[in-house]
């Protein structure tokens, strides 16, 4: 990837901007399942926490 990045210095930054957008759109898909509150929620909000979970951790990677 480092040699992607020399030719490719900007790619980093829309990756990241790309990978905060998703992040923000599953944090409201969570907040509107924990609003409505109903039972069967609770395995798409497991799925969407781990989601936010891999999506943070690409991130953290990202600017290391």
């Amino acid at each position: 990837m480092s040699a992607m990045m020399s030719v490719f210095p900007n790619d980093r930054l829309y990756l990241r901007h790309d990978l905060m957008i998703e992040i923000m759109r599953i944090e409201m898909a969570l907040e509107e399942a924990r609003c409505r509150g109903a039972a069967n929620q609770d395995d798409a909000i497991a799925s969407l926490e781990k989601r936010r979970q891999t999506l943070n951790e690409a991130l953290v990677r990202l600017t290391a």
